[in-house]
């Protein structure tokens, strides 16, 4: 039932491994903490459901893709949307792997303010990193883990399942976006969803 919190499990799990015996004292961090907090806000509900409506396979061509160079965007149906990163977003625990995890986390907000439902659906990426850690719901790095919880989060109402999808860089059609080079979409995608806290203050709409 508690699947999708499966990304609230490795630094719990890291944590409890140091315990050689009951007599070493630890320092709880943060990532634990949040942790913690994540599952008693799971756990406290006395009724847990999960929808068994039956996912539809959706293929929209959707493809995602970073440059830390400028930015990140997808493309779907030749159209774009694109995103500026702005100067000094790669510190603490950001980077060029987060920012790709952050270009899929913008693509699942646009499908949901599409009203998609009940779908499962391809987002073609040519990071191998994120497709890998958003498949087995967990990463070792805090930031990347947050941007799994946030698409988690805003799957899970909808009922939509991803299925990421490797292509090679060459093939990638969000690659011209993610450098910001526009020419040859046919328009911009109209991105009206809200952006969360952490992600508004590292990224400009281009």
């Amino acid at each position: 039932m508690y699947q999708d919190a499966c990304s609230a499990l490795p630094a719990l799990s890291w944590f409890l491994s140091k315990f050689a015996n009951n007599f070493v004292l630890h320092h709880i961090l943060r990532a634990v903490l949040k942790d913690l907090d994540l599952w008693q806000a799971c756990l406290i509900y006395p009724l847990v459901t999960r929808s068994l409506m039956p996912h539809v396979c959706i293929d929209p061509n959707l493809h995602v893709d970073t440059s830390s160079s400028f930015g990140v965007g997808f493309v779907i149906d030749n159209r774009y949307a694109g995103w500026r990163l702005i100067e000094g977003w790669a510190c603490e625990t950001r980077d060029i792997g987060w920012a790709e995890s952050v270009a899929l986390e913008l693509a699942i907000y646009w499908l949901t303010q599409q009203q998609y439902r009940d779908a499962n659906i391809v987002v073609r990426s040519d990071n191998t990193g994120v497709i890998g850690a958003f498949s087995n719901g967990c990463s070792r790095n805090p930031a990347r883990i947050d941007c799994i919880r946030r698409i988690t989060s805003c799957l899970i109402p909808a009922n939509i399942m991803i299925s990421p999808k490797y292509i090679a860089s060459g093939e990638n059609l969000a690659d011209p976006v993610s450098r910001s080079l526009f020419l040859g979409y046919h328009s911009r995608l109209d991105c009206t969803f809200p952006l969360p806290v952490d992600l508004a203050h590292w990224l400009v709409p281009v």
